[in-house]
């Protein structure tokens, strides 16, 4: 697994295969513990997008060479906004004559662990950055004085050279702002890319264990979190509501064109209590009360907990999660069932 991704722009190949060489022997590290974004080996076959994106996902620094060049690169500003799924790893190490507000127009714009190299401090503040992360051993008083030979030699050249190029215009700046919108847009659109990934690589399925494949499944699941924070609000409206004002939100729901909750006789002082207490109102029957605040936020939750079950109806893994779950029990809020195992509410029922 490479330790370091180091993005850059093609053009700063020279700058950036320094650097790495320079880390490499100061921080005992090996060729294999980089990985450089112009590396000859993605030219020659294979799905370098994909070799790319797991090399930011497996880093334990991500470095991005931020030069006049890297932003001018389209392709270079795609890996820096890739890099938001690893942002823990993040360090962009911004290179003279640009400053810190080289990342304004970016999402990182505010990011605290970008450093400019402005001086030989400078890079041993990157040096102490990867010693954080627990990337290579390395003694910083060594690699002090190796560093300023590295700035003399390597980046002094570099940045007067870069001080010399053509400046931007506003037009190629505001240019440049609205393909770095519509880059951040195509990747936001990568979810569509994966949903057709895993219905590739369904067929690999057959050649594991398939408890295995199914343990792996769940754990990704991420309606599933989605659908149990939702039950657990609506269990926080539901829990300081008195006896029987659950049981008669659930007939008022499941019985809406048959009147209301009727209980038995022994019922009925409690339920005139509760009806003096605005909880509850008779209307052909006991029904809730919406005008009560608790009953109205009671009633919005089981509304999105419904939403949320209807959305769900059709994801077959999600389906196959709860059934192993909660077995026996009906995904719908029209079954007692479901509220008494999965909401915790006792449901008394209607004599109607």
């Amino acid at each position: 697994m490479s330790k370091i991704f180091i993005s850059h722009s093609s053009q700063d190949e020279k700058l950036a295969i320094n650097l790495m060489d320079m880390l490499q022997t100061q921080f005992n590290l090996t060729r294999e513990d980089f990985f450089l974004t112009s590396d000859e080996e993605l030219e020659v076959g294979g799905n370098w997008i994909e070799e790319i994106r797991k090399g930011v996902e497996e880093a334990k620094i991500i470095m991005p060479l931020i030069t006049p060049n890297f932003l001018e690169s389209q392709f270079s500003l795609c890996e820096l906004g890739a890099a938001w799924v690893n942002q823990k790893a993040l360090v962009p190490v911004i290179i003279p004559p640009l400053n810190h507000q080289a990342l304004s127009n970016t999402p990182y714009r505010t990011w605290a662990q970008a450093i400019t190299l402005n001086t030989v401090k400078d890079l041993s503040r990157l040096a102490e950055a990867m010693k954080k992360k627990k990337v290579g051993d390395v003694s910083i008083v060594r690699f002090t004085t190796r560093a300023e030979s590295f700035y003399n030699d390597t980046f002094t050249p570099f940045i007067i050279t870069m001080e010399q190029r053509e400046t931007f215009s506003v037009e190629t700046v505001n240019e440049l702002r609205k393909e770095l919108a519509e880059y951040k847009e195509a990747y936001s659109e990568t979810e569509e890319e994966l949903k057709k990934a895993k219905e590739e690589i369904s067929v690999l399925r057959t050649m594991k264990d398939a408890e295995e494949v199914k343990a792996f499944d769940f754990a990704q699941l991420d309606e599933w979190d989605t659908f149990m924070d939702t039950v657990e609000k609506t269990k926080d409206e539901l829990k300081p509501l008195p006896s029987y004002v659950s049981s008669i939100l659930f007939h008022a729901r499941k019985q809406k064109s048959y009147g209301g909750f009727i209980g038995e006789q022994e019922d009925l002082s409690s339920l005139k209590i509760l009806e003096n207490k605005g909880y509850i109102k008779w209307d052909e029957g006991w029904v809730p009360d919406y005008d009560h605040t608790a009953i109205s936020r009671a009633d919005k939750a089981l509304d999105s907990l419904s939403k949320a079950i209807n959305a769900l109806e059709d994801d077959i893994l999600f389906q196959e999660k709860f059934k192993e779950e909660y077995r026996d029990v009906r995904l719908s809020l029209a079954y007692t069932p479901f509220w008494e195992e999965i909401l915790e509410q006792t449901i008394y029922h209607s004599s109607r």
